[in-house]
């Protein structure tokens, strides 16, 4: 298959070289550094049981470049969904469109600006980042995907040549947003409490006071789900504990390390999100709505801890 990466930081750089390596064709939308890296150097990627080096990569910032594509596979942080959406419409015009975002958020943000295109819903947990520029590190030694949309056969090849990559697992689910929403209320929930607390993993489910807080941030997480439609289970400590249970206790949110690195964060689209369909449903959401309160002054970045 043909594919464009849109996106080449930790889950964007992983998939990436992984569909490479097992043989398909990778074109990446990138800009400043990043461009210039896959383009002169190429991309490594370090995993707990490997490293591998790709030469000098097929890399623009124009969304025309790449020309007629299976598939584009878009993983930027959310903050910038919206502009890279409006940026590949001439390339996704007919073809299928996955996103593979934190969030519930991401598949009507690029649909509204993507009308030609045939936009799944995609989730995905792994533990990877970009050290540098064309540098990226796995921690885990999985990547698993579940994404949603018409079945066919564009969307069965799809799940195959995910499935052929090393690391990587992928599921049609007939479930989707529910599991789109089940990592949704765990996550902007930890992610919440940890960034709050500035502790890792390990930290907020060792401590009586703030694992508590978690469970109850999640449940209005929930609520607002199930308000809006979502079928998610009444044991939500259940479901946050079977999403921490493999995590790494010395790790941290994904939130958590661009707060500390003094990065923006993605507060919009977790705890504002769970505030702002909150209101739509008419779901109170105090605890999301005081970590929004109290995270909004680091949203746009700049401050390292």
């Amino acid at each position: 298959m043909k594919f464009v990466i849109a996106g080449a930081g930790g889950v964007g750089g992983y998939l990436g070289v992984r569909l490479a390596q097992a043989g398909h064709e990778v074109a990446w939308l990138a800009r400043g550094a990043t461009l210039s890296a896959l383009r002169e150097q190429g991309i490594r990627l370090e995993t707990p049981s490997e490293e591998i080096r790709l030469g000098p990569q097929r890399a623009s910032n124009d969304a025309a470049a790449p020309g007629v594509v299976d598939a584009v596979i878009v993983t930027v942080k959310l903050y910038d969904l919206a502009a890279v959406a409006h940026h590949i419409g001439p390339l996704a015009h007919g073809t299928m469109v996955l996103p593979l975002q934190n969030g519930v958020e991401a598949h009507d943000i690029l649909s509204n600006a993507l009308p030609g295109a045939r936009v799944l819903k995609g989730t995905v947990s792994t533990k990877s980042f970009a050290r540098a520029p064309g540098h990226i590190v796995c921690k885990s030694d999985f990547c698993k995907i579940r994404l949603g949309g018409e079945a066919g056969v564009e969307i069965e090849t799809l799940v195959k040549a995910l499935n052929e990559c090393r690391g990587v697992s992928a599921v049609l689910s007939p479930s989707i947003d529910f599991d789109l929403w089940s990592k949704f209320v765990m996550l902007a929930s930890f992610s919440a409490v940890s960034c709050m607390a500035r502790a890792t993993i390990g930290e907020v489910l060792g401590n009586a006071g703030t694992h508590k807080l978690v469970i109850d941030a999640a449940e209005e997480a929930a609520a607002v789900g199930r308000a809006l439609g979502i079928d998610l289970p009444q044991d939500i400590a259940a479901l946050v504990d079977a999403h921490t249970r493999d995590m790494p206790k010395n790790g941290r949110p994904s939130m958590l390390e661009d707060l500390e690195a003094g990065r923006p964060l993605e507060l919009e689209f977790l705890s504002g999100a769970v505030v702002r369909l909150g209101a739509k449903a008419g779901v109170p959401t105090p605890i999301h709505e005081v970590a929004y309160k109290t995270l909004s002054m680091h949203a746009q970045g700049g401050r390292q801890s």
